[in-house]
């Protein structure tokens, strides 16, 4: 046997580069002249391809055609195939430019769909086969779409919707095939006839709810139906005049036992999607209407759901007529042991603008210029990084004024930016130069944690501090001059995580971390963040002596 030399790896020679992966590929022009295939050469051989392809399924639905005179059902039924295969290949020219001929699916597709319609209405009602009905009505839907055959594609849908009524009434082994199709022509209608595609869609609820009145066990089944009709419903109407219209057909089609035995159904039956399943699963919810005495705070709060969760459980529990989801309200939470996270300090700035990073750098550098400190490279002070990192105990900066000093702006959440100063870090409540600064355009909230012993907040506005609270406090400060307000819990409950209430931060407050996780205040510092800060995110100031005036 005779072996290419690209399929025997042993020919080639060994070498510490491979250059089979260097080497060209070639083919052969009209004139035999070697060239090397290229990006255009694909396009062109691709489309070669379907030429050829396409060529060799005209030959054989014309072969097909011929035999397919005798009228036998199974010569025709081959001539449909052939012609739902050629249907394809024309739509699938739809994204070659120059060779588009999806006009020229439309005429195979429904040529194909009438035979296959004829042949079931004849009593060839196996699934498979009604698969293969949809298949060819699915290829005829997108070939009429994409030309703009809108009444041709609700007429022959019509027709298609025709003969799953009859087939399901004459054959009852058929019915739920029949129903499914139904639902599927009541989905391609929406857009075409809107009437027409209630009317599919109810068909198929109403003989999905016989069998599910003869089978309990069809329950999952039906709930789809129901789901597709309520959709169908939807479109072109108000969500309010839609639902009472499910419900009055719900109603009629559906009775108080069959209702329920459908809230009883298990969630496992039910077409959710895994974040959904999940959350009921947690929660041990484990049927329908188990999940209808749920809050959407268990929902947001105690699982990893969030709105679009509630919006489907809350679709599921419109379909057999329970409530939705209401708000509620948690329990009030014990509350929790002292837990005061490492020393920090940190800012943080309520600004909403889009360019909120760029203002509040400004206004920082800003504010370091007004008390003689400039931007400067951060291998000119303060030592080298790694030693600054490795200072082990905060101290409490006194200073009135700004100086020497290494700065950190970030933006966690939307509205919110953090500025982290390193050594502004820990200062007198009420008293931090940078906050005072900043709080003249902004509202502040400095946040001084030391560990074990004190959790601080003070917020500044109009440039000096409006409102504080704490717990514990570390020695050394000095008392104000006036006294503080209580801060506002409300105010950090509106700013911070959604659904969080008053009553929940409060409760947190003992505890720094969740504190902050509820209200998006800072949760650590500079020296916390340092480590997987780049060092072109940090601000350097010094302090510039100025040359005496004399």
């Amino acid at each position: 046997m005779t072996r290419s030399f690209a399929a025997d790896s042993s020919a080639v020679p060994s070498s510490s580069c491979d250059h089979r992966r260097t080497l060209p590929a070639f083919v052969a022009d009209s004139a035999g002249m070697m060239r090397p295939i290229d990006d255009r050469t694909r396009k062109v051989d691709a489309g070669v391809g379907i030429a050829m392809d396409l060529s060799s399924i005209e030959r054989r639905v014309a072969a097909d055609r011929g035999a397919a005179i005798d009228r036998s059902i199974e010569a025709q039924l081959r001539l449909a195939t052939s012609l739902c295969e050629l249907a394809k290949a024309l739509v699938a020219t739809k994204n070659d430019s120059g060779r588009d001929r999806t006009a020229e699916a439309l005429a195979p597709a429904q040529e194909a769909v009438a035979i296959r319609l004829h042949w079931l209405t004849a009593g060839q009602v196996s699934a498979q086969f009604a698969g293969e009905v949809q298949d060819a009505l699915r290829v005829f839907e997108q070939a009429a779409r994409h030309i703009g055959h809108r009444e041709l594609a609700a007429s022959t849908i019509r027709s298609a919707c025709g003969a799953y009524r009859q087939v399901a009434h004459t054959h009852p082994q058929a019915a739920g095939v029949c129903a499914d199709a139904l639902s599927k022509c009541g989905v391609w209608l929406c857009r075409l006839d809107p009437n027409t595609a209630v009317a599919a869609s109810e068909d198929a609820v109403r003989i999905r709810s016989g069998l599910f009145a003869a089978n309990p066990d069809q329950s999952g089944k039906y709930l789809a139906s129901l789901s597709t009709l309520l959709r169908t419903l939807m479109v072109g109407r108000q969500r309010k005049q839609a639902i009472a219209m499910y419900r009055e057909r719900y109603a009629a089609l559906t009775s108080p036992e069959m209702t329920t035995r459908l809230r009883q159904t298990r969630i496992e039956d039910i077409d959710l999607t895994i974040k959904s399943y999940s959350a009921l699963a947690k929660l041990e919810c484990a049927t329908l209407e188990r999940a209808g005495r749920l809050t959407q705070q268990q929902i947001l709060y105690q699982t990893s759901g969030d709105l679009s969760t509630i919006e489907e459980i809350n679709w599921k529990l419109a379909l057999v007529g329970i409530k939705p989801l209401t708000p509620g309200a948690m329990p009030d939470p014990p509350s929790r042991p002292v837990e005061i996270a490492t020393t920090f300090g940190a800012l943080s700035v309520r600004c909403s603008a889009r360019d909120a990073i760029a203002q509040v750098r400004a206004a920082v550098i800003a504010a370091y210029a007004a008390d003689g400190a400039q931007p400067a490279k951060g291998s000119t002070h303060l030592g080298g990084v790694e030693i600054i990192w490795s200072a082990a105990d905060l101290e409490l900066n006194s200073a009135a004024k700004l100086g020497d000093d290494m700065v950190l702006i970030e933006q966690p959440y939307p509205g919110t930016v953090t500025v982290m100063s390193l050594k502004w870090e820990l200062a007198n409540v009420g008293r931090h130069p940078l906050a005072l600064r900043l709080s003249t355009r902004w509202p502040v909230i400095s946040v001084a944690a030391t560990e074990n012993m004190a959790y601080e907040l003070c917020r500044y506005e109009g440039g000096k501090a409006m409102q504080y609270a704490a717990l514990g406090r570390p020695s050394g400060q000095a008392p104000l001059d006036e006294p503080l307000a209580p801060l506002d819990f409300a105010a950090l409950a509106d700013y911070g995580a959604d659904y969080a209430s008053e009553t929940q931060v409060r409760a947190a407050f003992g505890n720094s971390p969740m504190f902050a996780k509820l209200t998006h205040l800072p949760a650590n510092g500079i020296r916390q963040a340092a480590e997987t800060v780049p060092h072109t995110d940090l601000l350097f100031f010094q302090k510039v002596n100025t040359p005496d005036p004399s």
